[in-house]
């Protein structure tokens, strides 16, 4: 695979629209929505929820367009090798259908250090652009299955809990505090809650946090120029030395550093 144009946080007003009938050729197209999109296939029109990807194969029609007052995607044409062609349908990743995503921030990521790379002369750039392009579907794959997983479990209170709790790790680890006081909140022994959560998602509730904290941190340190403070109150720390600290063990280097490599 190799990716010929990209794109990261493209916004557009209320009337962008985007429509190849006869599609782009071979070039293959995938779309992280930012923001909710219409989208049209096979005749009729339907929305594509913000935090959802759209993979277009080659000579697909395409057309999607805003659907409020802006639009915002992230983007990149590329091209498929024959050999590649039967990784979407192993890692179970639809193609030409809107798919909603559990965590669109992760990949979101992903694309936005491939744009770095794709437009930078650094040793390697394109090599690391491929790279990431492989462990971005990877992950579009676990997310996708750890979903089917969750859906296909006997509904009950307890999966609820926990299909709200992962929301939350996931998309607001602003208001996510320590593994103790999510037991006491969801009204789950602190044994039940890590045995349970680890059992449905794959993983600690601690190793999640701390991934959801960390990639939320370094998120913002390479697209905003808050200060640590305020990084620190976004990302569910009790304080920016918290945040300093946490970020220093589990990376090896402090934010500030981090900051000034990725900028």
């Amino acid at each position: 695979m190799k990716i010929h144009s990209i794109g990261y946080h493209h916004g557009h007003d209320a009337d962008f629209v985007m429509s190849n009938p006869n599609g782009i050729g071979q070039a293959w197209l995938f779309l992280l929505f930012q923001t909710k999109a219409l989208i049209r296939r096979n005749g009729k029109e339907e929305i594509a929820q913000a935090g959802s990807f759209l993979l277009y194969s080659g000579n697909t029609p395409q057309y999607y367009a805003a659907c409020d007052d802006t639009y915002m995607d992230d983007w990149f044409y590329f091209t498929v090798e024959p050999r590649d062609q039967k990784l979407f349908p192993e890692l179970g990743i639809p193609l030409n259908q809107p798919v909603q995503l559990t965590d669109a921030a992760t990949i979101s990521a992903h694309i936005r250090s491939m744009t770095y790379e794709f437009y930078t002369a650094r040793p390697y750039h394109m090599d690391m652009v491929e790279l990431e392009l492989k462990q971005m579907f990877f992950h579009i794959s676990r997310q996708l299955q750890e979903t089917q997983k969750i859906i296909t479990q006997t509904p009950s209170t307890k999966l609820d809990n926990l299909m709200i709790l992962h929301y939350q790790i996931t998309h607001q680890i602003d208001q996510v505090g320590t593994v103790a006081s999510l037991a006491k909140k969801f009204s789950m022994s602190l044994s039940s809650l890590q045995h349970s959560y680890k059992e449905v998602f794959g993983e600690t509730i601690s190793n999640d946090i701390t991934r959801s904290r960390l990639e939320r941190v370094r998120l913002l340190l390479t697209t905003t120029s808050l200060p640590l403070r305020r990084i620190a109150e976004q990302c569910g720390y009790t304080s920016e030395f918290h945040l300093m600290r946490h970020f220093k063990n589990n990376t090896g280097i402090t934010p500030t550093e981090y900051r000034r490599q990725n900028r």
